[in-house]
């Protein structure tokens, strides 16, 4: 009887240190928290309509085995073009990426981008996934695929000056986010300048590009360039952009089969379409 208790108390004592270990430490065997870093806001609707409900879900469909804690603002690393090589190099166990900023690692996905190929954020994110494991998936070997969508083609807004015609663009220089927005770009007679969406706001504001090419929902939170922007030039053929929330492989590999069997079905081409229409709901609304 002494050595039944003595065993029962070891096997509770073991029970609660385990309990409290998950508590104060969630990178333990007990449960797991994921870091997923974006570079927009907190109040971003990708943050709040997207990001946030994931990680209720999984946590919910766990039973808190596994968390993700969000990381905004580029809190673990300045700066959007990096943070596909942070997912890569695991800086990150999650990361929300734009993926023109890797162009050269993306070419065929980023054909999608091409003006009059999406005709709205769903219909291109629908398009991509139905030829993605057919003609895409190579692309993506360095890193798991949590959802990939398109955004909706892009308006053009310019600091001071109407556009009518073509020839109004001119001479103008024009923020682009894509190398493979430069030819149509040039097309216009226009100056492509390349730089990420965070640099914008202060390039429209102080003249070092008179137009940027964007999404409309940029206009207001959390780019707000509805306030250095005087005009905004909608139903031209504008391309559009792709977003990717990618895994880092070692931090996928660390899960156990049960708990990637979830997050699969949490994620993928559906949650991915419902990404789409969510953000695009900015541009419409």
């Amino acid at each position: 009887m002494v050595k039944f208790t003595t065993k029962l108390m070891l096997v509770v004592t073991f029970l609660i240190a385990g309990v409290f270990t998950c508590a104060i430490w969630p990178g333990s065997a007990w449960c797991k928290e994921l870091k997923l870093a974006h570079f927009m806001s907190p109040v971003h609707p990708l943050h709040q309509k997207v990001f946030l409900p994931l990680c209720e879900e999984l946590a919910k469909a766990t039973n808190g085995d596994i968390t993700i804690k969000i990381y905004p603002s580029g809190a673990l690393g300045k700066g959007p073009v990096q943070q596909y090589k942070r997912a890569v190099d695991g800086v990150a166990d999650i990361t929300f990426c734009i993926q023109s900023y890797s162009a050269s690692i993306f070419p065929r996905t980023l054909l999608i981008t091409q003006p009059g190929i999406a005709h709205s954020a769903e219909d291109g994110t629908r398009k991509l996934w139905d030829i993605y494991h057919s003609h895409l998936k190579r692309e993506y070997k360095a890193i798991k695929v949590l959802g990939i969508w398109v955004m909706s083609p892009a308006t053009l807004m310019t600091r001071n000056k109407p556009v009518k015609n073509v020839s109004d663009l001119k001479g103008m220089k024009i923020r682009i986010g894509s190398p493979l927005q430069s030819p149509l770009i040039k097309s216009w007679d226009g100056v492509p300048v390349a730089m990420p969406v965070t640099e914008t706001y202060n390039a429209l504001n102080t003249g070092i590009v008179d137009a940027v090419v964007i999404q409309p929902s940029a206009l207001y939170s959390s780019w707000n360039l509805a306030e250095p922007a005087k005009y905004v030039i909608d139903n031209f053929p504008g391309p559009s952009s792709v977003a990717l929330l990618a895994m880092n492989q070692k931090s996928w590999n660390g899960l156990s089969t049960s708990q990637q069997n979830v997050l699969n079905k949490l994620t993928g081409r559906e949650f991915s379409i419902k990404a789409s229409a969510k953000w695009a709901e900015t541009d419409i609304n």
